[in-house]
């Protein structure tokens, strides 16, 4: 039966290895430059990629013991061509576009919905399901691995080995991480260390296992301590990966059922008030630059600015930066700024994430978190829009690609072209 299967036995399988990076005949004996060079591998400007991953997580604590095995597989073709297709204890899912439609495919209950492919390809705030954040989390794993590369400052080299993942042998350079090895402040009542076993030839992880002794706050005063041990492997990880239409060509089981909204099939999400600046002036507010320089958010006025609070710690946040970077590229030569905030705990770390991706715009490091205090900055990721006069007219969460267009389109004639499709797709 379907819903038996695993979910990736649902596509036939690419079992292809991934594409060799430039700088794979080099013998590593540094962990942090080899760790380096895997995260520049992960930021590749590959448009298209095969990745899948298999994990088992264990979960104790004193009053609760947890199992769970999820799988997840994403095939980025051509354009917008996408098939990302999950199975976790929470559900399985496939969402996937042919480039014109979109079909999201609940698999145990045989139901699916189709419309067109959204503009800011791939949304996946439609589905409340707890599974559903598998999605995200799959077509995130890219960039999730880049910035697990990116992470420690130092690192443990441990004797290499071969391995097998799904009946494939790779020689591995093997290194240990802890907690403590991260440019993260160090949470000195949680800790984690993790193993890495990395692929020779192709510079991509192959393996992971970690071990993390943390607790999660019942309340603001209550921790429950527990363990979690992890084990993930990566079977497929393939940048520049050949595709076919028909991989990306869903066809629905005769049985199944269209349904205007997944959503419909659970409970109404509870609405949560948010905090929102638009309409007022902005703030004023002074940061500093790299070079050490005192800047003024009125230095900017006279032209539009559209701002945006990022970290690389934030994955939300980095899935958003492709479509961020489409609309620098569209509105660059119009007059308008566009000027991000980083939050990481070192600006170092995200001026090193925004130059492998070669974001060119201006970026500021919001040491001591005045600019986002400013903006009654609830959480992140946070894009705001400026007219030239100062006034807010966008404020909202990242990654609406279409509402923030919307809104650039409204500032005036000059603008209105950014309404429609931007010039390239990352």
């Amino acid at each position: 039966m379907l819903a038996q299967l695993p979910l990736r036995l649902l596509l036939p399988v690419l079992v292809i290895p991934a594409a060799g990076a430039q700088e794979a005949q080099k013998d590593y004996t540094d962990p942090v430059a080899l760790l380096k060079a895997i995260a520049r591998t992960y930021a590749s400007g590959a448009d298209t990629f095969h990745m899948e991953s298999i994990a088992e997580i264990t979960w104790n604590a004193d009053l609760h013991h947890e199992w769970r095995k999820v799988y997840r597989t994403t095939i980025k073709g051509p354009g917008n061509l996408y098939r990302i297709e999950t199975r976790s204890p929470f559900g399985s899912f496939i969402q996937d576009s042919d480039g014109t439609d979109e079909w999201i495919y609940l698999v145990e209950a045989n139901r699916y919905e189709k419309h067109p492919v959204p503009r800011d390809w791939p949304q996946f705030s439609r589905l409340i399901f707890a599974g559903s954040n598998e999605l995200m989390d799959a077509w995130s794993m890219r960039t999730i691995l880049e910035e697990l590369a990116a992470s420690y400052k130092s690192a443990t080299m441990f004797p290499q080995e071969t391995i097998t993942v799904e009946g494939h042998s790779y020689p591995c350079y093997v290194i240990h991480v802890t907690s403590n090895d991260s440019k993260a402040v160090v949470d000195k009542d949680a800790y984690a260390e993790t193993t890495l076993w990395i692929d020779k030839t192709a510079l991509v992880f192959r393996k992971q296992v970690r071990h993390a002794n943390s607790y999660m706050l019942a309340t603001p005063t209550i921790r429950i301590r527990f363990l979690e041990d992890s084990t993930t492997v990566y079977p497929v990880a393939d940048f520049n990966a050949p595709t076919t239409p028909d991989m990306f060509r869903f066809t629905p089981p005769a049985d199944a059922k269209e349904v205007a909204k997944l959503a419909d099939l659970d409970v109404p999400p509870r609405s949560t008030p948010k905090a929102t600046m638009a309409g007022q002036p902005a703030p004023h507010v002074s940061f500093d630059a790299p070079d050490g320089r005192k800047i003024e958010l009125s230095s900017y006025r006279g032209k539009p600015l559209l701002l945006d609070f990022w970290a690389t710690w934030c994955g939300p946040c980095l899935t958003s930066m492709p479509a961020l970077n489409r609309i620098y590229l569209d509105v660059r030569d119009k007059g308008m700024a566009v000027v991000t905030f980083d939050e990481d705990n070192a600006g170092e770390d995200a001026a090193e994430y925004l130059a492998r991706h070669n974001y060119a715009w201006t970026n500021y490091h919001d040491a001591g978190g005045r600019a986002a205090s400013a903006f009654k900055r609830e959480g992140i990721p946070l894009t705001v829009l400026i007219d030239a006069q100062g006034k807010i007219v966008y404020f909202d969460s990242g990654g609406d690609e279409a509402a923030v267009r919307k809104a650039i389109a409204a500032l005036g004639p000059e603008f209105a072209a950014i309404a429609g499709p931007p010039r390239t797709r990352e």
